[in-house]
């Protein structure tokens, strides 16, 4: 059996009913979240129906590249149930009755009160030459198939009895083979610039072997993903200190946390309540959408949103006549977004004012052939900054680009006011 270094595993998740939507694969992620903490190198997942031909087939072809496959459902009583015929015809074994299995299943239907079914007898068939992995939380065991090709684990699909088979069983199985080690995995979050622009920054250090770094775009921001293998956890982290500063020297500015999952509102909320400090909002075309974000935030013992306010609800003496005019208009430009950052904070008497302000039609956005225009602003008691971006319009993803723009400039604000620079 190959060491622990030449691992390379993959996951097969069997059932139709997650080809067809009924249910979502959670297995397959928690597998690879245990694989990936005791430092075994995840190379495919794949899901297949409950058809022993194509299951076998997928067996077959993870059994060319990889030397690790588990198997997860399909190990039940029902006719469906075919995952033991097909590691037993991919691996060249014939099913035989496991006489323990079976002997232990029929004591547990007596201690039931009930009569084991004639069906229920398949669950104690495995592969000949297999490995018995005990199942004492359910009915049905699953099984190891050692093969000069490479290694078959199969699970049960029930979530419950798959984890503690795996806790108890598979991991320190696959922890025999070779030395200790971990996989570690930080995440850098980024907001003010795009996919693209990222990757023609940092892209010498996506061709790193160890560690690896690689992005995920997601709806108006990405992350960037560093994973290091090494002996130790001291190791790994070690290495990721090392990466995580070569991307802030190239990316500091655009990277606003380290949490996975965290919102960049959550950390303009946070800054916010830190410093005492509350803000007025004037939207347009994101129509109250960033001071809903930051309220959400904020939390019920926290408001930072002094005022909010949008064309249509802003009181007569907001503005001056001129600018409203401009506002209905959507005649927007910088020194107009300036002047209604610097209005609101003083109307509002919040700390600082930020203003969005964005052309608006429904026929621009991002992807559109109208692009349209947004103007920011934020003011505080030291003076006010702007930024251009060329999109507006009022769709989901433009209103999310728009809003993570204005969130970003009021965060380096922030971080501005803390830093005194």
């Amino acid at each position: 059996m190959a060491h622990r270094q030449d691992l390379a595993a993959e996951i097969v998740t069997t059932g139709t009913e997650i080809l067809l939507g009924d249910i979502v694969d959670t297995n397959a992620a928690w597998i690879a979240q245990q694989l990936r903490d005791i430092g075994v190198n995840l190379y495919y997942k794949s899901t297949v129906g409950d058809n022993e031909p194509r299951l076998r087939g997928v067996l077959e072809l993870a059994l060319s590249r990889s030397n690790i496959i588990i198997v997860t459902g399909g190990l039940g009583p029902t006719v469906d149930d075919i995952t033991r015929q097909a590691i037993a015809n991919a691996t060249g074994r014939k099913l035989v009755l496991h006489a323990p299995t079976l002997e232990a299943l029929e004591k547990r239907f007596s201690r039931w009160g009930s009569r084991m079914t004639e069906n229920n007898r398949q669950q104690a068939y495995l592969p000949e030459g297999a490995i018995l992995i005990p199942n004492p939380v359910g009915t049905a065991p699953g099984f190891i198939v050692e093969g000069e090709s490479g290694t078959v684990i199969a699970l049960p699909g029930v979530p419950r009895e798959m984890k503690h088979m795996m806790k108890e069983t598979v991991l320190p199985y696959l922890q025999r083979l070779g030395g200790g080690g971990v996989i570690r995995r930080r995440i850098l979050r980024t907001v003010g610039i795009g996919e693209s622009t990222i990757d023609a920054r940092i892209n010498d250090l996506m061709h790193n072997a160890n560690p690896t770094v690689g992005l995920a775009a997601h709806l108006g921001q990405a992350d960037i993903r560093i994973a290091a293998r090494a002996a130790t956890i001291a190791e790994a982290d070690a290495l990721l200190d090392q990466m995580e500063a070569e991307l802030r020297s190239r990316l500091g500015q655009y990277i606003y946390s380290t949490t996975p999952g965290e919102k960049v509102e959550a950390v303009v909320a946070q800054k916010l309540r830190q410093n005492g400090v509350r803000v007025a909002i004037y939207e347009t075309s994101t129509t109250g959408s960033v001071a809903e974000r930051l309220k959400q935030a904020g939390g019920d013992d926290f408001a930072p949103v002094v005022a909010a306010w949008s064309s249509q609800d802003m009181p007569d003496d907001l503005l001056p006549a001129e600018a409203r005019a401009q506002l209905a208009a959507s005649e927007i430009s910088e020194e107009l977004a300036r002047q209604v950052a610097v209005r609101v904070r003083e109307h509002s008497g919040a700390d600082v004012g930020l203003a969005i302000l964005s052309t608006g039609r429904s026929d621009e956005g991002l992807y559109a052939e109208r692009t349209g225009e947004t103007w920011l602003a934020v003011a505080n008691g030291q003076g006010v900054k702007s930024s251009q971006f060329p999109y507006g319009g009022t769709d989901e993803l433009t209103a999310a680009w728009v809003g993570n723009r204005a969130l970003d400039m009021l965060r380096r604000l922030l971080h501005d006011q803390e830093t005194g620079e």
